[in-house]
């Protein structure tokens, strides 16, 4: 009897730190969005984007899921260690719908700010909208190099123009 109380109370401290690391990522969270909200000022909502970072040996990449966000609705700038993006996606849902059933896929301003690994130069960088997928890559240098990263088509954007 007194093992099953052990095993539980296990237990009980396991879900106890999954919980406060799930509370910290909530915290973090809400920061970010709030800090994201003086990226663009605005009293309407911002949404959240899926982002991925990481490094190659000579470059940090940043992929952000965009799906019906077009380019010239987007600003992308580097500044201080920080990339920086936002803009907004518009509403898909056309003005003679009657009735909603199901309302999942987030539209208006977005914004989110990444801090980067390495120091890079935002002249040098590169960002494409493909399928979707913002990418931003950024050469690594020894020091950073701030400035506004032009966003280029991806080929299957040019196509539906």
């Amino acid at each position: 009897m007194v093992g099953d109380w052990d095993t539980f109370l296990q237990q009980v401290e396991q879900w106890t730190r999954e919980m406060e690391r799930f509370m910290a990522h909530v915290d973090e969270a809400r920061a970010a969005t709030l800090s994201s909200m003086a990226l663009a000022p605005t009293t309407a909502e911002l949404w959240r984007l899926a982002v991925n970072v990481y490094e190659t040996a000579d470059t940090v990449v940043v992929q952000a899921e965009l799906a019906g966000a077009v380019s010239e609705d987007m600003t992308i700038q580097y500044d201080s260690g920080r990339l920086l993006v936002w803009g907004q996606r518009r509403e898909i849902i056309t003005a003679e719908a009657q009735t909603i059933h199901r309302l999942e896929i987030q539209s208006g301003r977005f914004a989110f700010r990444v801090q980067l690994p390495a120091a890079v130069d935002a002249e040098a960088a590169k960002a494409t909208l493909l399928a979707g997928i913002l990418e931003v890559r950024l050469p690594k240098q020894p020091t950073h190099r701030n400035g506004i990263i032009r966003l280029s088509l991806g080929e299957a954007e040019r196509r539906s123009r």
